[in-house]
């Protein structure tokens, strides 16, 4: 369907899931826990088990918030993987190539590239979100479920 075959309203949610993933990739550059959380769902979760990472090297460094599953759970936990430590490296995440691969008025499924830049603009990590997006109870649209599906990563971004 084209954009003028779309009603109002679906295409003022298709902007609003974009900016989403915008404001998403900021949060996580700016380290702010915070708006980074606020981009799920209360009991969202992200699965980041592509990168490597274990519910044990989690732990290894003072977190201990990644499920055996490979899932960050709740707002709280999301906070605390975006929030890092003072003097850690600042690292650039660039989603691209976003695309909302289906549609209803309180739920759709998006995908969407993110490629993240280290300090010295090398490629770090890239690869593939595949996301649920709802529309959540105050109206905006956040992420229920995201799978992080990595296809190159260099090393952690966590400090």
């Amino acid at each position: 369907m084209t954009a003028a075959g779309r009603g109002s309203q679906e295409v003022a949610d298709r902007l609003a899931i974009y900016e989403l993933y915008a404001r998403y990739a900021l949060a996580a550059d700016l380290e702010d826990g915070t708006a980074y959380a606020d981009c799920f769902t209360e009991d969202g979760w992200t699965d980041i088990s592509s990168f490597g990472h274990t519910a044990a090297s989690f732990r290894e460094r003072g977190l201990d918030v990644l499920g055996d599953d490979g899932k960050v759970r709740g707002r709280s936990d999301l906070a605390t993987i975006a929030t890092k430590t003072p003097g850690s490296p600042v690292y650039r995440h660039l989603t691209i190539n976003a695309l909302v691969t289906s549609y209803t008025v309180d739920r759709a499924t998006g995908t969407a590239y993110f490629v993240v830049l280290s300090p010295t603009g090398e490629v770090h990590q890239h690869g593939r979100y595949d996301d649920v997006l709802v529309r959540d109870v105050d109206g905006e649209w956040r992420i229920a479920e995201r799978m992080d599906l990595a296809a190159y990563n260099a090393g952690s971004t966590l400090a």
